[in-house]
């Protein structure tokens, strides 16, 4: 069976060594400097050159002190250049292609994940219950989901969960969960876990069932994931390409009297 044709029939297919990984170590560089630059401010670390145990038990130790800080620096990891440089990789292009899609275009900006039981303060946090991304973006029937590892994620960290040709049934009931659309109904033995290693790649339809795995370690589940619509898709054309994700600024500064004229001369 060729990729296609196996993507096709279960609406997955996982690349193996895919991605480079000089590329998910630039991705995870700049998202380790964002947090520990406020660590070491905040006094949770005495230096930027942190181990990697030392710095996610510091991340547990800002949860617990400065929610706000840890959002904010959650925020900027979105906004990083290496992660939106990968969401735009040719070789990530010419995939969707193969797969149909004519005209590949960001349905949602790219997302980057850390989880662990630790850094929620509820399970969805940090572990999302069976769902299909679908629901939320209402984008192209053919839409994918681009699920890249940033470090290798075994069953007990939490890998994958999902159920092979749910794709093909379309959207399915939901009700809402705390604030999370949930499927109504799902069958436990019908999910299977997907494994992955560092520079792998998943590809998957945005009607594919699937929910996070239970990180049972002290680890943190460090995952990228990207959103495709297909411009050419006949459904998405007839239906005017809707757009559903709103972005919108804070009604209030939040640091006010902010930059002041000495702040500016400071600067320039």
């Amino acid at each position: 069976m060729t990729d296609l044709a196996d993507y096709k029939k279960n609406g997955y297919l996982l690349l193996k060594d895919f991605i480079d990984k000089a590329e998910i170590d630039a991705i995870r560089k700049d998202a380790k400097e964002i947090f520990t630059l406020q660590l070491k401010r905040l006094g949770l670390i005495n230096n930027l050159n942190v181990s990697e145990k030392e710095f996610e038990q510091a991340l547990y130790k800002l949860f617990d002190s400065d929610f706000q800080q840890l959002i904010y620096c959650g925020k900027q990891l979105q906004h990083m250049i290496s992660l939106h440089r990968l969401s735009l990789s040719e070789k990530i292009i010419s995939q969707l292609k193969e797969f149909g899609l004519g005209f590949p275009i960001i349905n949602v900006r790219p997302v980057i994940f850390f989880n662990n039981s630790r850094l929620g303060k509820s399970d969805v946090d940090w572990k999302k219950p069976p769902h299909q991304d679908f629901r939320t973006t209402q984008g192209s029937a053919d839409s994918v989901v681009v699920w890249i590892p940033l470090v290798d994620i075994p069953e007990e960290l939490g890998a994958l969960e999902i159920i092979p040709a749910s794709h093909l049934q379309g959207l399915l009931e939901y009700e809402n969960t705390n604030d999370y659309h949930t499927l109504k109904s799902t069958n436990e033995k019908d999910f299977i876990s997907i494994e992955v290693k560092k520079g792998d790649a998943l590809f998957f339809s945005t009607l594919l069932v699937h929910r996070s795995g239970n990180n049972i370690t002290d680890k943190i589940r460090w995952s990228c994931h990207f959103r495709y619509n297909n411009i050419y898709d006949k459904s998405f054309i007839d239906r005017g390409f809707p757009h559903t994700y709103l972005y919108k600024p804070e009604d209030k500064l939040v640091t006010p009297d902010f930059p002041s004229p000495s702040d500016m001369k400071k600067v320039f």
